[in-house]
């Protein structure tokens, strides 16, 4: 809210929240309807008050996707990255690496965000092996979308460690001059993430240790997405 009052790129009126929001509530009315609703309603009118109000009515996962949606438009601001980077980690550890967005012909981007935004949900709740299992799952289907967007062929593996060796393989075919640690980044990162998920299912971690495993899953994943978007 102080980034939102601060008068210049990230201020935000009453229009222009209700802007964002609309894109998670297609039935909010427009600006001048909404404050008379709140009227008769006998609910107050100050920013503040409705931003939070609005805010708190959506579900968790998308309330978190939304504030990242907020949090996007106000980092291209001159000075902003070091706040918006602090607010990210107030959110379940933040999402540090940039949200990957997958072009629809390989992956639905809406399907990738909706992951992002309940791996994050999971983390604050805090359930942390949902959000190791959700990372699991986001990974393998973009690795398997990779695949299928590359080869065109009848079988394709159907867990993340082949799947993850099938990609690698492709990628030192047609980029040999990439350095093999980086490559070798793929496969490793499936081999964590699916590591980390059966711990989860084997043993209990305590808050402090399953909360950084969580949240380290989620950003390894994110980041190598972005890595595999290049050569997409």
């Amino acid at each position: 809210m102080k980034l939102m009052d601060t008068q210049g790129p990230t201020y935000y009126g009453g229009p222009r929240f209700l802007r964002v929001i609309r894109q998670f509530d297609e039935d909010l009315p427009q600006y001048i309807e909404f404050l008379e609703l709140r009227k008769a309603q006998g609910k107050s009118t100050t920013r503040s008050y409705y931003y939070h109000d609005l805010l708190f009515e959506l579900d968790e996962g998308t309330r978190v996707r939304a504030v990242c949606a907020f949090l996007d438009e106000m980092e291209t601001a001159d000075g902003m990255a070091e706040p918006v980077s602090e607010i990210r980690k107030l959110i379940g550890g933040g999402t540090l690496a940039p949200t990957a967005n997958i072009p629809a012909e390989a992956w639905n981007a809406d399907r990738l965000n909706d992951y992002l935004g309940q791996i994050d949900a999971a983390i604050v709740q805090p359930n942390y092996e949902r959000a190791v299992g959700l990372s699991y799952t986001c990974l393998e289907g973009f690795l398997g979308a990779f695949l299928r967007a590359k080869e065109n062929r009848d079988i394709y593996p159907n867990e993340i460690i082949e799947l993850s060796k099938e990609v690698k393989a492709y990628l030192k075919k047609t980029l040999a001059e990439f350095p093999d640690e980086v490559l070798n980044g793929v496969t490793q990162s499936a081999y964590a993430v699916d590591r980390s998920r059966n711990r989860f299912s084997e043993a209990h971690f305590a808050n402090e240790a399953a909360s950084w495993l969580a949240t380290y899953i989620r950003d390894l994943v994110n980041t190598q997405i972005r890595l595999l978007l290049h050569f997409m």
